[in-house]
């Protein structure tokens, strides 16, 4: 074996044990086939270090199958497609003859694209965030900047219900945008607080290298492929929030989310609160660059009101911020942390929420502070 395709082999074994399994059985199938065969996920090689990841070779894999290779026997194993078939032994060599019709195809989808996972199931998390900072702040306008926004389906709290079970937001939303969240830790006092106080939204922005409009058909296929094969729920929870997206029109911005965070927060009123949010999305960041989009944070927080939603497992969360070690043992990718980083008057102070699932399903909800890092003081 190359020395490319052991550590590819061993990304996929562990994907397949700690990311699919209990989640999607078909791709903890084929992310074993690639294990045992690591040339059948070759093509992932070409894609750039940060984003070598199952997900992306199987987005790829999927986009395929519902454009040059339609009607190809691995879609009959995929729900999201309409497949009823059941996993088999004749699975993965499905998946070794679209490999070998296509790999330069997916070479050149791994290399070009990135994973773009825009779960609105997600904001079942960040909306009693939202009313926590909104009740922290008086109630002033927020104004949300969402970092790694792909379509900007978060940028729309305000257009979801969420049952917790108890019922929350929109109360005319169509069915597949009400987000359903087991709480976990059992209704509360502070949480029917938050959830229950609403948001002014004064503005909607969302970065990201590749934004998605919801108009683009290409790119909407791509975003669809992204969704594991079993969740039909999810895909047509999807295909529901970008009719939203549509409708609402949030600003997307293409950029890197670092660099183009200080003129995006430079076009912020003075009267609204910028929120600056991310969802399982500074894990692509390096550690130097998170550090520096904490630097860009605490330059703004001296000289205005801000805060930052993080949703992120550690140490691209609440590690970021805060200078006291969690309470929480999240596992990694499993779960994720939900804290918010705020500055008041240039002070800075942190807040762990609690811990969420990676799509929304569930909640444990338990608010405590932390003590801020030393360096969410500028200078």
């Amino acid at each position: 074996m190359s020395t490319d395709l052991a550590p590819l082999a061993e990304t996929f074994a562990e994907y397949a044990r700690d990311d699919f399994a209990g989640m999607s059985p078909l791709y903890v199938r084929l992310s074993r086939a690639c294990a045992q065969r690591p040339r059948l996920g070759a093509a992932l090689l070409a894609a750039p270090p940060t984003q070598r990841r199952p997900l992306l070779f199987f987005a790829a894999v999927q986009y395929l199958l519902r454009t040059r290779a339609q009607g190809h026997p691995l879609a009959r194993y995929l729900p999201v497609l309409h497949g009823e078939k059941p996993a088999d032994d004749g699975l993965a060599p499905a998946l070794a003859d679209l490999v070998s019709d296509h790999h330069d195809a997916l070479a050149e989808l791994c290399a070009a694209r990135t994973t773009q996972t825009n779960e609105a199931g997600r904001a079942a998390y960040l909306w009693p965030a939202l009313g926590r900072l909104a009740a922290a702040f008086g109630d002033r306008p927020l104004h949300l900047i969402e970092l790694g926004t792909s379509a900007g389906l978060l940028l729309m709290p305000d257009r979801y219900a969420y049952r917790y079970p108890e019922a929350y937001g929109r109360p005319d939303a169509p069915e597949p945008l009400i987000m359903a969240c087991d709480l976990r830790s059992g209704p509360s006092p502070a949480f029917a607080t938050a959830a229950g106080t609403p948001a002014r939204i004064a503005g909607r922005v969302g970065v990201d290298l590749r934004p998605i409009e919801a108009g683009d058909a290409d790119a909407v296929t791509w975003l669809r492929s992204c969704v594991w094969p079993e969740q039909t729920q999810r895909l047509a929870r999807l295909d529901a929030a970008l009719a939203e997206a549509a409708a609402v029109r949030p600003r997307l911005v293409a950029g890197d989310l670092v660099d183009a965070l200080p003129r995006v927060l430079s076009s912020v009123g003075a009267d609204a609160v910028p929120v600056v949010f991310a969802s399982h999305a500074l894990t692509y960041l390096s550690p130097v660059r998170r550090a520096e989009l904490v630097g860009v944070l605490a330059a703004t927080g001296a000289q205005r009101d801000l805060a930052m939603i993080v949703n992120e497992s550690d140490p691209c969360g609440v590690d970021l911020f805060a200078a006291t070690a969690s309470r929480r043992a999240t596992a990694a990718r499993r779960s994720a942390t939900l804290a918010t980083a705020t500055w008041v008057r240039g002070r800075p102070s942190v807040e762990e929420l609690g811990t969420a699932g990676p799509h929304g399903a569930w909640l444990d909800w338990s608010p405590h502070s932390l003590a801020p890092a030393s360096h969410l003081r500028a200078g």
